[in-house]
């Protein structure tokens, strides 16, 4: 069925809502008015009781129909980019928006987000055009080629061509009428509403996310048109790739420092995610993810088809001789002076708790962010030592003095249970001690690496991983040896 005829489905469903809704409240106030012209003494408490549920049940109606608001335009966090500051950059869009057959933006905005979106403020009813905004992520212009990002705003500029950006805040607000009554009616055991209109919200949501599926499909077809087939579909295999990479970076790297208090230089945040793309340590995993993205468990309410289709369909048309080479330009070539607009985006993208942190260059970040992390791992066996000794451990020195004392086996009993015996936990739960005493002592540090996060070097030669293994084995052995331990802190 084509996407336009689905549509009409989706509208027709919309107004349906609203000739219920408004046929339900004139049944309960002319019900009322019934039960209020015929009220006589005799059976008025019950009446009165009547006509107090009606009023009851149709307050969620009220809600749904009258009182939910034109969503807002609102921008999400980002940069704002002129034409005269990145003029090339806005060429490429509006050359693209020419080609697709639709006007160009009136706003490019960009923002810290794996994503491309268009969205448009229309008045009455989509009939009127409104203000037009593209968001680009900074992160699809580092990990994209000019081609590839061709293809993803083509993409988008193609729901504009196809009006689909008109309906959009229709449908939207039509969602949201349905999701407040069945909401209001649940939260108040009002059970014969919520039912009746939470099976026609569901039916509702279900057209209207499959008209959105094939928006997107038909996006797509813009998109190899403009781009090539080839760079349209490698663009959307590196989609999930980006976006688990983008995740990760975040969550290892970005944020890793955030319990010590640290964050990275907004001028250096999204260099660091360039360089990690670009660590030779992670070609082979990226490489995984691009060419075997998370499998996604689809429903009828997505409104996307799964990666893998879309890929499907544009590999299923003719080669247009738009290959990818490995030459193209990366899509950060458009800007101008990419370092101070990234910075900005950066700094405009912090949540109000950063507020608090302090920002520093990624080898101060290293250093930091992995002494509080040896610190927080001391704790496991520090808790088995005040558990056993009934005291606080002060550090390395006070440790290998009560395991001199004869007090290993009482500290590794009251270790956490695991399926691994007690002196092989110990092993384990008393490493970070002795790391955060060679860091102390300035034999070890923490430095920045993009091939593995919290990555400690050894000052000395000695004291290089094997030496910390057998230093750890003598510690738990039978009988314990502290001595290599302390050989290790003072050499």
């Amino acid at each position: 069925m084509r996407t336009s005829v689905r549509a009409v489905q989706a509208l027709t469903l919309l107004a349906g809502f609203y000739v219920i809704a408004l046929g339900f409240l004139a049944a309960l106030v002319l019900m009322d008015v019934e039960i209020l012209t015929h009220l006589d003494s005799g059976a008025s408490a019950g009446a009165l009781k009547l006509v107090l549920l009606s009023v009851v049940v149709a307050i969620p109606l009220v809600r749904g129909v009258f009182l939910v608001r034109r969503p807002r335009d609102e921008a999400p966090p980002g940069v704002t980019v002129a034409a005269e500051r990145q003029p090339e950059l806005w060429a490429r869009v509006r050359g693209l928006a020419g080609q697709v057959g639709t006007r160009a933006p009136d706003e490019i905005r960009l923002i810290p987000a794996v994503n491309a979106a268009v969205s448009e403020n229309p008045r009455f009813l989509g009939l009127v055009p409104g203000h037009r905004r593209m968001l680009i992520g900074v992160p699809l212009l580092i990990g994209l080629t000019e081609p590839q990002l061709d293809a993803v705003l083509a993409h988008e500029l193609g729901h504009y061509s196809n009006k689909d950006t008109r309906l959009a805040g229709i449908t939207v607000r039509g969602r949201q009428s349905l999701i407040t009554v069945v909401q209001h009616a649940r939260s108040s055991g009002r059970a014969i509403t919520a039912n009746l209109f939470a099976g026609y919200a569901k039916l509702y949501i279900r057209v209207s996310e499959s008209v959105g599926r094939r928006q997107e499909l038909s996006a797509d077809l813009a998109a190899a048109r403009i781009a090539g087939r080839d760079h349209a579909a490698d663009a959307l295999r590196r989609l999930p790739m980006l976006d688990a990479a983008y995740d990760f970076y975040l969550d290892r790297y970005a944020s890793v420092g955030w319990e010590a208090g640290l964050l990275p230089l907004p001028e250096e945040f999204y260099g660091g995610f360039r360089s990690l793309l670009a660590a030779e340590g992670r070609q082979e995993e990226l490489e995984k993810l691009r060419r075997e993205p998370p499998a996604q468990e689809t429903t009828p309410y997505d409104s996307h088809p799964p990666i893998s289709e879309r890929v499907a369909a544009l590999e299923a048309l003719p080669p247009d001789g738009r290959t990818v080479t490995g030459a193209e330009r990366p899509a950060l070539a458009l800007l101008r002076e990419h370092e101070l607009l990234l910075s900005a985006v950066a700094a405009a993208a912090l949540s109000p708790e950063a507020a608090d942190k302090r920002p520093v260059p990624w080898d101060e970040l290293a250093r930091g962010a992995g002494r509080t992390a040896l610190v927080n791992d001391c704790a496991v066996a520090a808790d088995a030592a005040q558990a056993a000794l009934g005291r606080p451990l002060t550090g390395l020195d006070d440790l290998l003095g009560a395991i001199d004392a004869g007090w290993l086996d009482a500290i590794a009993a009251r270790l956490p249970q695991t399926d691994a015996a007690p002196r092989t936990a110990a092993h384990q739960a008393f490493r970070p001690h002795l790391l955060l005493a060679l860091v102390d002592s300035g034999h070890a540090r923490f430095a920045q690496s993009w091939d593995q996060v919290l990555h400690l070097e050894f000052a000395d030669p000695v004291g290089t991983g094997p030496a910390v293994d057998a230093a750890l084995d003598a510690l738990v052995a039978t009988p314990p040896d502290t001595g290599p331990c302390r050989s290790l802190v003072r050499r």
